[in-house]
């Protein structure tokens, strides 16, 4: 009985040591932005560990399942008696891979608002240069730092509350069987978080209407091993509300649009189109937007000039659903992203082809790695004739860490068009406002802080469009060119106000702008709500082209088109109306944000179905692909 209660002893501290890690990776997350910790400081903490203690227990219960299952093995085995190291070199593994968990996750929740998950790690496994060159807006030396004290510390903690330990095996089988029933038990209760019939999952740490308080709840290493673990997502949708005669009916008012009610603003329906795609280009920058003054001047007058779409909303949050929302008109998938499968994304219509099948030419610029998030196979796929990117550049040219500068890519795509037969269909993806903000020439609004390199950046984009369009003024082939302008998605900063689940997040500029727009219509203001892929649809209907392979795309300058945009991010999705706005967040399955909490209560639920069989549709259609 002494053995007994002495090995139990063992798995105990064991347990309990793990245990104490998971509050040190909370306490860590949540220092990084005690900002977002309201008035209740300290009790409101308290609640956070509470209601994440579940999590915390699996977490704990699954690293000691491994060195218990060795222990008892070796029972039976005794070749695999090795005595303590393979649980001292186990131990410090999984440290390693804790803490650097724990460190990486900090900075992408500061920079995606999501905490990390398989679509980071994937990034990062697909791209490593360019996920360092993301991670250099935050300085390096504390996270590495942290790592190696956080390891160092932690395992001088294990081995104090283990420096007794001995490596020992029962005599007696039925004590063997009874610690194997008796630990097996109580791990697999910790594991599954109970004998219920649903399991545990990291909703059950969800809590309160305050996002940040939810995501420092659920225990990072749960989240991430979870979606590494649950099945495909290829082929199970994370939106099941309606079934499909219902959710087609509760879309169908969104996107039935009258004929031929549009707006006709070209001279002509066969221009030249040059698509400018702006890095990370927010509302926040603009001020015509309610953002800033003076950050983007030259895109002010571009605005004035050309017609302006004032409401319009990113599809989601990061790039590659941001291209994919331009240039297929596909909304983001959650936690998806079609472009990642080149046997997905090859059967989406675009842009590229249709125009193709006109007789345009095309090509699309980027300074950086079009292989990144497969935009080369992708544009490649869709009728787009050449890619130009940062292989395609003299290894001299001034570049920064993610490629070459975007003055530079501008300029050689000016030259090229030179010699371009029309019409023709360029586009350009801008490169210079990401993260890590680099810029050789100075700094326009200095570089103390990443809001201020921000700001920075997006002078340089902006000026750069600028010389590009007072360039082609000179040209032969501008009179007959429409130039889009569009950000592929919204940003945390300049003014870190709005996080992930709020619409603001998502706020972009979109104009078309150039003389072949009619006169009358030059510094028309489209106060339409609409997202990005709206752009196709909008695009297609002045060019006379049909638009019924684009489901998700609807003509904004038709003016019975209903005004409505939607958004979302990995475990969020919203909905946008004049009168409301909201974010449902979907491990919690309760709504996370309200713009107008007097409104209605039917009307509210109403609009929340909408986002919902918007979303099932959605990822039904990603799951066809």
């Amino acid at each position: 009985m002494q053995r007994l209660v002495h090995e139990f002893n063992i798995l105990l501290r064991y347990f309990a040591f793990w245990l104490i890690i998971c509050f040190i990776d909370r306490a860590v997350f949540i220092a990084s932005f005690s900002e977002k910790i309201g008035e209740g400081g300290f009790m409101d903490v308290l609640e956070i560990y509470w209601h994440g203690l579940s999590l915390d227990f699996s977490v704990a219960a699954y690293i000691c399942a491994i060195p218990f299952l060795f222990y008892f093995l070796s029972y039976f085995i005794p070749k695999m008696r090795w005595g303590l190291k393979p649980l001292h070199v186990y131990t410090m593994l999984v440290l390693i891979l804790f803490f650097l968990t724990m460190f990486i996750n900090v900075n992408i929740y500061r920079e995606w608002g999501d905490k990390i998950s398989k679509r980071a790690v994937d990034a990062v496994l697909e791209d490593a240069m360019g996920a360092l060159a993301s991670a250099e807006s935050t300085p390096i030396f504390i996270p590495i730092m942290g790592i190696i004290l956080g390891v160092g510390l932690s395992y001088w903690l294990y081995t104090t509350l283990f420096k007794n330990l001995r490596y020992r095996n029962f005599h007696k089988p039925t004590a063997v069987v009874l610690l194997f029933v008796l630990i097996a038990g109580l791990l697999f209760t910790f594991i599954r978080g109970g004998y219920g019939r649903a399991p545990l999952n990291p909703s059950r740490a969800y809590f309160s209407s305050e996002a940040f308080y939810n995501h420092a709840a659920v225990n990072t290493q749960y989240a991430l091993l979870k979606e590494y673990f649950s099945s495909n997502r290829r082929n199970h949708s994370p939106y099941l509300y309606f079934e499909p005669e219902e959710r087609k009916k509760i879309l169908k008012p969104v996107f039935t649009q009258a004929q031929d009610s549009s707006l006709q603003i070209l001279t002509n329906t066969r221009p030249n189109i040059v698509l400018l795609v702006l890095e990370s280009f927010t509302a926040d920058l603009v001020e015509s937007l309610g953002g800033e003054k003076g950050v983007s001047p030259n895109l002010e007058k571009i605005m004035q000039q050309g017609v302006f779409f004032q409401h319009i909303y990113a599809t989601s949050d990061r790039s590659d659903k941001g291209i994919i929302g331009i240039f297929s008109a596909f909304p983001g998938q959650g936690p998806e992203s079609i472009i990642k499968y080149i046997d997905k994304h090859e059967n989406l219509p675009g842009m590229g082809q249709e125009l193709d099948s006109l007789g345009y030419r095309s090509a699309f610029y980027h300074g950086g790695q079009s292989e990144f998030y497969n935009m080369k196979s992708y544009m490649l796929a869709h009728g787009v004739e050449e890619v130009i990117d940062n292989h395609n550049f003299n290894p001299l040219e001034e570049r920064s860490s993610w490629g070459v500068y975007d003055h530079v890519v501008f300029n050689r795509m000016l030259k090229d068009i030179q010699k371009e037969k029309q019409p023709f269909f360029y586009s350009l993806f801008t490169l210079n406002n990401h993260e890590p903000f680099t810029l050789n020439n100075g700094y326009k609004f200095g570089d103390k802080s990443n809001a201020d390199k921000f700001r920075s950046t997006a002078y340089y984009t902006d000026s750069v469009i600028m010389d590009f369009l007072e360039q082609a003024k000179k040209t032969a082939w501008y009179k007959n060119t429409l130039f889009v302008l569009v950000a592929d998605h919204g940003h945390r900063l300049p003014s870190e106000k709005f996080d992930i689940t709020h619409p603001n997040r998502f706020h972009i500029p979109m104009v078309f702008f150039g003389e072949v727009i009619k006169p009358a219509y030059r510094g028309l203001k489209v106060e339409k709500i609409g997202n990005q892929n709206d752009l196709l649809a909008t695009l297609f209907k002045q060019l006379g082209i049909p638009a019924y392979r684009y489901r998700w795309s609807r003509d904004l300058l038709d003016p019975q088109t209903p005004s409505i945009a939607f958004y979302n991010s990995k475990n969020s999705f919203g909905i946008i109306q004049q009168d409301q706005e909201i974010s449902y967040d979907q491990v919690g399955n309760s709504i996370n944000y309200m713009k107008n909490k007097d409104y209605p209560k039917s009307k509210t639920d109403s609009l929340l179905n909408i986002a919902k069989a918007y979303y099932q549709e959605v990822y039904q259609d990603f799951m066809n692909y």
